[in-house]
């Protein structure tokens, strides 16, 4: 133990001291100085590891240490799941609050919709419905897919049980993997980290989708297991600063050169847009859509007054719908790809 160290104030306090049975005796001076300012949790499983951001096991003295090294001593064989069988490029979120409107059945060429996670579960893992698509107000002949865009928790609720749920008896037909943080708020270490773990849950759940996620650290062939997939997922969502902005297009630029053009891309979309080759088939996940006219507002997010809710919710999936079409040739509106 450092001699400097006041131990005496700091270990009774520390579970990782109380775990042990006292001081654990490999304090330095690095280790006392996260100490003083307080980046330690409570439990002593995670510390400080970048800029504010909390990191699972950056110090080697966690008694997980040894759990969060499996995932990086996991063997990851090429994973290549059947593609999806979607034609529409527009692929609205949708909320069982909205099934009283009735829209889906005005809209019968959107045939594959998507409910986030915290939408349909809650965090013991129990569907909120026996039945998604009836209770989401989806007609049988259209696809569900259950998307992990949703809080932090349920993402580790999804890691711990994800492989243990029955999607497809819910009436899901695809649903994603878990996806986990490597923006610029998180250390090396935890970016690595999830980047694995994402990869891994792809596996365990048998999701039709892989994540691209590279953020600032993470080469492009850390993820070489997933090349071949049909169907990729791209988060453009919470891209609020510049430096974020950059990266998402520089993920963009490198999935379009590096994954085959066979493979589709699926964007978790906001209002940013990203270049593609003319011949890559890429799909729109479209929440704005539904957020925005839940508040009354248009596509643009203008108040419309007066207007009933369930008729703003239609003109805008109209627009997006509209705009999207607008952007393709006629013929490449729906997908070939099977």
């Amino acid at each position: 133990m450092d001699k400097n160290c006041d131990s005496m104030e700091i270990c009774p306090n520390c579970r990782l001291s109380k775990r042990m049975g006292g001081p654990c005796g490999e304090c330095n001076a690095e280790y006392q100085a996260r100490c003083l300012k307080n980046y330690c949790h409570s439990s002593c499983d995670t510390c400080g590891g970048g800029r504010h951001a909390k990191v699972a096991a950056c110090c080697g003295r966690s008694p997980l240490r040894d759990k969060w090294a499996e995932i990086f001593n996991t063997h990851l064989k090429r994973y290549v799941p059947e593609p999806t069988s979607i034609k529409c490029r527009l692929i609205p979120v949708i909320f069982a609050q909205i099934a009283k409107y009735k829209i889906p059945e005005l809209f019968p060429q959107i045939d594959a919709w998507v409910v986030p996670v915290h939408k349909a579960m809650n965090l013991k893992g129990e569907f909120r419905s026996s039945d998604l698509k009836d209770y989401l107000g989806l007609p049988k002949n259209r696809k569900l897919i259950l998307s992990s865009c949703g809080p932090d928790n349920f993402m580790e609720m999804l890691w711990e049980k994800g492989e243990h749920l029955d999607y497809q008896g819910h009436s899901v037909d695809y649903w994603f993997p878990a996806h986990f943080s490597i923006y610029d708020n998180d250390s090396k270490f935890l970016q690595f980290f999830n980047a694995r773990r994402q990869i891994i849950h792809a596996f365990r759940v048998k999701s039709q989708f892989v994540w691209f996620r590279l953020g600032e650290n993470i080469p492009v062939e850390f993820l070489g297991s997933i090349q071949n997939a049909p169907s990729v997922l791209i988060s453009c969502q919470q891209m609020y600063s510049h430096f974020n902005r950059e990266i998402l297009q520089r993920e963009a630029q490198i999935a379009d050169e590096w994954f085959p053009l066979h493979t589709s891309f699926f964007l978790i979309k906001d209002r940013t847009s990203l270049p593609f080759q003319a011949k890559r088939t890429v799909y729109e996940i479209n929440e704005h859509w539904l957020i925005a006219g839940l508040k009354g507002h248009d596509i643009h997010d203008r108040p419309l007054k007066n207007i009933p809710i369930g008729d703003v919710l239609i003109t805008n999936l109209r627009a997006v719908r509209n705009r999207i079409i607008s952007g393709y040739p006629t013929s490449q509106y729906f997908s070939n790809s099977t």
